[in-house]
């Protein structure tokens, strides 16, 4: 199984590169469950970030003042830029400069001051990473503050709330918390008959690792008449089930699971549909690649192949050979 990285690459490369360069453009980058994320360096050495996504007012009355506190507090909250929901600023202004070496320094106060100019530029380098981390991974903090709010109010004791959000058009995730525990269900829909396929099969293996892996959460197939979902949502009970979709459920347990490092548990659960998907075109990737290299084997040995030439058969008349007349 592959992790898939909770920062977005390109993001990641542009923003160093907008602010070392000073360079005022825009660049903007679409991602899953139509999320986009613009970026734009302006003249007064101010870099922007604004991020839009289908269902952020849903996940945003969860937790969003949770992840603005937890991550972006050190930036300022600007006018919400137009087609967007949410935009922050950095002032590249606030890096610290570099002093510069008078021509008449001794040798000792040149040092001095190279070496003050090596430690300005790595502290620095340490505050353009953070703005480059906590800017390119702003989809990965706004889905999984709802899961970082829970755990942390669990851990804490203090009483969490359930909630639900539409992950997808046809898809929801509840989350159930409990005095020591989180109950996650995942609705997972596909159309395409090879996915559904495939997702059964890879979903049937995460289940069965449970068996070599040490504390491992209970994981397992579920369905809307389960007791703890309609105790927490009632409104399931309604629900059509659609022969497409299935329910998966997860139970994360305070003292094995989420006592401390909710940030890296969290990043996969706010991922897990995506981490299915990318696994899933990962098989029909392989599987295509094994099918094109069977092919070309084929056409390779029908190639090496030699033939006999057909050679036209003579008979000969035997009555004729004899001398026996017929």
């Amino acid at each position: 199984m592959m992790l898939i990285d909770p920062q977005n690459k390109l993001l990641q490369t542009q923003i160093m590169d907008l602010i070392m360069k000073k360079d005022p453009r825009i660049v903007v980058a679409k991602d899953y469950n139509y999320s986009c994320t613009k970026l734009q360096y302006k003249e007064d050495g101010k870099l922007f970030l604004s991020f839009t996504c289908f269902n952020f007012n849903e996940i945003f009355s969860i937790a969003g003042n949770y992840m603005i506190e937890k991550y972006y507090k050190d930036y300022t909250k600007e006018a919400v830029d137009v087609g967007f929901h949410l935009t922050f600023s950095f002032d590249a202004a606030s890096a610290k400069e570099e002093p510069k070496i008078p021509k008449n320094a001794t040798e000792a106060e040149k040092a001095e001051i190279q070496e003050l100019k090596l430690q300005i530029r790595a502290e620095n380098q340490k505050l353009f990473e953070k703005v480059t981390k906590d800017f390119s991974q702003i989809r990965r903090n706004f889905y999984a503050a709802a899961f970082e709010q829970a755990f942390d109010q669990i851990n804490k004791g203090e009483a969490a709330s359930p909630f639900k959000y539409q992950s997808r058009e046809n898809e929801v995730v509840y989350a159930i918390p409990d005095k020591d525990a989180l109950n996650i269900f995942y609705e997972i829909s596909f159309s395409d008959n090879v996915d559904r396929t495939l997702a059964n099969l890879i979903i049937t293996e995460i289940i069965d690792a449970k068996k070599n892996v040490k504390m491992a959460p209970p994981i397992s197939r579920s369905n809307y008449q389960s007791s703890i979902l309609k105790a927490a949502f009632p409104e399931v009970s309604n629900i059509k089930v659609d022969p497409n979709s299935q329910l998966i459920t997860m139970t994360l347990f305070k003292a094995q699971h989420f006592s401390k490092n909710i940030e890296q548990l969290s990043t996969f659960l706010q991922g897990f549909r995506q981490y299915l998907h990318y696994h899933i075109h990962a098989s029909k990737t392989y599987l295509h690649s094994r099918i094109i290299k069977r092919i070309s084997q084929f056409q390779r040995s029908l190639q090496l192949c030699q033939f006999e030439p057909e050679v036209e058969k003579k008979t000969e008349d035997l009555f004729a050979s004899s001398g026996v007349k017929a």
